[in-house]
């Protein structure tokens, strides 16, 4: 089964219309997540919002083990058959099993969390399952480049689980009713992909080999899998050394901070790994994918990380119940992570899309090793949390310094990288420089906010006024 990009359209063109349904939806689901985030800090508590960051991580490794899981080649590879589909199946399949074990060995271990919970349990186990079930649907729709329906269906889905957030938050127990939103949210995703999938003509491919699918998801399924360990290690240490009351803010400054890599960054990946695995091999296409990607990432991605860390003592104050201020103190250092590990998870994608799930695997291999070493030292020293935050932001960014030398080798000419490189980090400097003269002048929120703004788009404009003008356009090539 199969199907090629039209050889009449040129990758800027397919990218730019993958990109703009992406982006529709994921603007969409972003304000829609951020009204529901701010539910959330308002009506839990501290010990509240830690209990419902169990629930969280148990969601997060199922959309890291499984969503696209064992599928990842029917959207990497050229083509696939009936045979190979039915085999990545299979061994989706017993990966739910095993990880659903293993999730009921926890809550048994932690026998008072399942008793005092027992609701958040089940539906977790439930949402797992049917991501384990469903994501293989979305993934043929993204091999035959389905953006506009995929994201079609992202809306309706989500705005049925706002609804439902709307509605019932004012009767229901507020945990509850947030775990049962997640699971209204990807139901109905899942069901509308699997009704759209029946529609598809697929044409057999017959020559492609199933150990080649079975192999390049399996290192993708072993990379997510480390790489959510590395992305969810320092959550597990904060809750094991410094308890629910510090785990609850905690995640509600990490879920307001990654908010903004969590919509931007599928935006880019989902719209440039189907085209980039298609065109790995035309060196030209290859390098000016990945060079204006990265470009157009950038210039969205960290510029509104920039305006956002400048006010955030204005921002989280109006958004949460953060008492102690602690929100806010987090929220200082894991903006800067989130920003570094924005950026490294967009170079990622793209080194997956080279076909480098094998050596992306040795490498987070090798800083999970990094990490836990670093856990026993912050577990047995007892260092406190800012300095913990701190050694981990050095860590992300030790990690994208790796990550940017390998995708330097599929560079036809690897001057052309440094020299944007160099002329992005003196945008860089020159929107911070702005950024801390309005912060002096001491302005009111909404006054900096907007002078802020004026002043980044100004600079903007004067080194990237046409990539700009193209980025208005919806068009990242």
């Amino acid at each position: 089964m199969s199907e090629t990009p039209d050889q009449n359209t040129s990758p800027q063109h397919a990218l730019n219309h993958l990109f703009r349904w992406q982006f529709a939806s994921s603007l969409y689901m972003s304000l829609l997540q951020l009204a529901s985030l701010v539910f959330l800090g308002q009506f839990l508590g501290y010990k509240e919002m830690g209990i419902y960051t169990i629930f969280q991580i148990v969601f997060r490794l199922a959309m890291a083990l499984l969503d696209p899981g064992m599928f990842v080649s029917v959207i990497q590879k050229t083509g696939f058959n009936r045979q190979i589909l039915n085999k990545l199946k299979s061994i989706q399949y017993i990966l739910l099993c095993i990880c659903i074990g293993l999730l009921l060995g926890f809550y048994l271990w932690e026998y008072n969390y399942l008793i005092s919970y027992p609701y958040v349990v089940i539906i977790s186990l439930v949402l797992f399952s049917t991501i384990g079930i469903g994501s293989m649907y979305p993934s043929l729709l993204q091999h035959h480049l389905k953006q506009k329906q995929i994201s079609l269906f992202l809306i309706l889905s989500g705005t049925i689980e706002f609804i439902w957030i709307i509605l019932a938050i004012w009767y229901v127990d507020p945990i509850l009713v947030f775990c049962i939103g997640l699971f209204l949210r990807f139901s109905i995703f899942y069901s509308l992909s699997w009704l759209y999938s029946k529609m598809l003509v697929y044409k057999e491919r017959i020559d492609e080999s199933v150990q080649e699918h079975v192999s390049f998801s399996s290192y993708q399924v072993l990379n997510q899998g480390i790489s959510f360990v590395q992305g969810n290690f320092d959550t597990v240490l904060v809750g094991s050394v410094f308890g629910l009351l510090v785990l609850g803010p905690y995640n509600i400054a990490s879920e307001f901070s990654y908010l903004l890599f969590s919509k931007i960054n599928p935006i880019f990946n989902k719209a440039i790994f189907p085209l980039l695995a298609k065109y790995q091999k035309d060196v030209k296409h290859r390098q000016e994918i990945i060079k204006e990607s990265l470009l157009s990432h950038a210039l969205v991605c960290i510029t509104i990380y920039l305006i956002v860390y400048s006010h955030l003592s204005d921002i989280i104050p109006l958004l949460f119940k953060d008492p102690e201020y602690s929100i806010l103190q987090f929220s200082k250092f894991i903006v800067i992570m989130a920003m570094i590990r924005s950026v490294n998870n967009i170079v990622f994608n793209q080194l997956l899309a080279l076909g480098e799930s094998s050596r992306l695997l040795k490498w987070n291999i090798a800083v999970l090793i990094i990490n836990y070493v670093f856990i026993a030292l912050v577990y047995w020293t007892q260092t406190d949390i800012y300095k913990f935050l701190l050694i981990n932001i050095f860590l992300s960014f030790s990690v994208l310094v790796y990550s940017i030398h390998r995708l330097l080798s599929y560079f036809e000419d690897v001057h052309l990288f440094y020299k944007a490189l160099i002329k992005y980090m003196i945008y860089l400097t020159c929107c911070c420089i702005v950024l801390f003269l309005i912060h002096m002048m001491n302005p009111k929120f909404i006054s900096s906010l907007l002078c802020g703004v004026a002043g980044l788009f100004s600079i903007n404009f004067i080194f990237y006024r046409d990539k700009i003008f193209e980025l208005f356009r919806l068009k990242i090539m």
